[in-house]
């Protein structure tokens, strides 16, 4: 597949008792920023949010939830108010989140087209070719040689390593690191398998035990249950 970097706008409804509150990404933002700066000024500016374009999301969210979710205390003859998220607030950020993190592993998923070589039955597996490579993986009753698939894998699934796996783990291959991203302590590695980019998601730890780095061969392989098939008509 093409790689491409996909954008996503996220609109949801989410249900907290018998109310229904409307949420999407400026909405989050908007409340992670007041969360995170205890003002409606300073998180309009950051998220580039009208300041009353921001007071009117915040009433309707209030409206539809019926209940506050920001409470501001006014400061004295000086100044110094501040906003907070009142615990309904963080409920419905927390809720947005959970779903938002759910799309992005979607669309972070390693995405492959090959076309069924084999059907074993007997064993409910086939296999498909990639390019110069052969994948093992489930079958179905739907699936016959000759049909053209998409198989998804998480970054998460990938395993990485020096050597070829000795396992039951039937899918290795050797390949290239051609990219790598740090973040926390995780790397996100780019690999070269057979023309295919291949994404992995490793510890640092793992990283500095494997002396990874671009340009290193190493070997990469995934279970096969842990991917998802889908025909393509």
């Amino acid at each position: 597949m093409p790689d491409k970097k996909m954008r996503y706008k996220l609109d949801v409804e989410i249900e907290m008792g018998d109310k229904t509150i409307s949420m999407n990404n400026k909405k989050s933002k908007l409340l992670q920023c007041i969360d995170k700066y205890g003002s409606i000024a300073k998180a309009s500016k950051e998220t580039d949010i009208p300041y009353r374009t921001a007071l009117k999301n915040i009433e309707i969210m209030e409206t539809e939830l019926g209940s506050p979710i920001v409470v501001t205390k006014r400061g004295g003859k000086g100044g110094g108010g501040s906003s907070e998220l009142t615990d309904e607030g963080k409920q419905v950020l927390f809720e947005f989140i959970k779903v938002n993190r759910a799309l992005k592993k979607h669309v972070d998923l390693n995405e492959m087209i090959g076309t069924i070589s084999a059907v074993d039955n007997e064993k409910r597996i086939m296999k498909v070719a990639l390019n110069r490579n052969e994948i093992t993986l489930p079958t179905a009753e739907n699936f016959d040689v000759g049909d053209d698939v998409l198989i998804s894998l998480s970054p998460g699934s990938i395993f990485v390593t020096l050597e070829p796996h000795e396992s039951s783990v039937r899918n290795t291959f050797g390949g290239t690191i051609t990219k790598m991203q740090f973040k926390d302590d995780a790397v996100r590695l780019d690999v070269d398998v057979g023309g295919y980019n291949i994404v992995a998601d490793i510890t640092e730890l793992s990283r500095e035990k494997l002396d990874l780095n671009i340009g290193k061969r190493v070997f990469i392989g995934f279970k096969a249950v842990s991917a998802d098939i889908i025909k393509i008509d």
